[in-house]
């Protein structure tokens, strides 16, 4: 999220892990050609993405063609953080870019002239604190070395939890690593305490017995969630092109909410684990479709969540605060979608 190698001690997650590095190093996926249907002349672009369970529903439109049905032919770029994607968007490698609410509100106060047009997901328990089993409470993380990627939605999520605890950032020992080394790390012993999410914290918890989910993003439901977001030169220049990505991500969401084990078995091979590992992580991720975007966007998400997001981020520091929220949000294309 604007998700994210590994010296694992157990043969159990070896082979897990080798997927993963295999899915997270690969540079580009095309959901073009004969993967997607998309004929010869289609409109294309490139969309960034990280390999998180809330983004699944666009490996879905690769491979059931959806985006070939839209006339559409997008090259899905991987990058395992925030950093690297941000760095790819800013520079025009990418014009699409699915990011954490906040990133959106980071890259804006960075200068960068965006619109959110979709509301993709939002965590509940796939977004977690976990721990080796030493501390049981957000209030023990004083103190401790804390593993986690520092201004992205583990950031998030810790600065909120330990404030809840009474706590600020300044209470532990930061140890900024991508959220796949923060759960390596956690593994090896190197630290008693990650912020990571999903697919890493069910592939921490088959490692080793006794690591303990302290806290998740239920917590606030909403703060950790994820949007589409495109350049505003871009959109003007090619609004069509962003509709048809948009009008994709429909039948993408209705197959995994209609074929829930297929779809699932997509989405899992795309991030580098497998689907017995994510049965939980599944259940705790909850995906809108356009359906639900064009009362939710527009409604609970601008005037609740998205407010809620820049005030907690600003608090812990992520964000100077003061975005135009309602310009951010552009909802003509979700209005438009089919």
């Amino acid at each position: 999220m604007l998700r994210p190698t590994r010296t694992l001690r157990t043969a159990a997650l070896a082979g897990v892990t080798a997927v993963s590095l295999f899915a997270l190093t690969a540079c580009t996926g095309t959901a073009g050609g004969d993967a997607s249907g998309a004929a010869a002349g289609s409109d294309s672009v490139t969309m960034g993405i990280q390999p998180w369970l809330g983004y699944g529903p666009w490996y879905i439109a690769q491979e059931k063609g959806y985006f070939g049905d839209e006339d559409v032919d997008v090259t899905i770029t991987n990058f395992t953080n925030d950093a690297d994607m941000s760095a790819a968007f800013a520079s025009d490698r990418v014009q699409l870019a699915n990011v954490a609410s906040h990133s959106a509100l980071q890259l804006v106060e960075q200068g960068l002239d965006i619109s959110i047009v979709l509301l993709l997901d939002a965590s509940l328990t796939a977004d977690a604190i976990l721990t080796d089993g030493s501390i049981t409470d957000v209030a023990d993380l004083a103190g401790q070395r804390v593993a986690f990627e520092e201004g992205s939605v583990s950031n998030l999520l810790l600065g909120y939890a330990l404030g809840e605890a009474g706590l600020s950032l300044d209470d532990i020992t930061p140890v900024p690593m991508d959220p796949s080394e923060a759960a390596t790390a956690l593994i090896g012993g190197s630290v008693p305490a990650a912020v990571t999410y999903e697919p890493y914290i069910s592939e921490a918890r088959k490692a080793t017995d006794g690591f303990e989910i302290i806290y998740t993003a239920a917590e606030n439901a909403g703060l950790i969630s994820d949007v589409l977001i495109v350049d505003n030169d871009y959109l003007d220049e090619h609004p069509d092109i962003v509709q048809k990505v948009v009008n994709a991500w429909g039948p993408a969401v209705e197959f995994y909410r209609s074929d829930t084990d297929e779809a699932r078995g997509i989405i899992a091979e795309n991030v580098g684990s497998d689907v017995e590992a994510l049965e939980t992580a599944f259940d705790g991720v909850e995906f809108y479709s356009l359906e639900d975007n064009k009362t939710v966007f527009p409604g609970d998400y601008l005037q609740t969540v998205l407010p809620s997001v820049e005030d907690v981020a600003t608090q812990i520091g992520l964000l100077k605060g003061g975005a135009d929220l309602t310009s951010l949000v552009d909802t003509r294309l979700v209005e438009e979608a089919p």
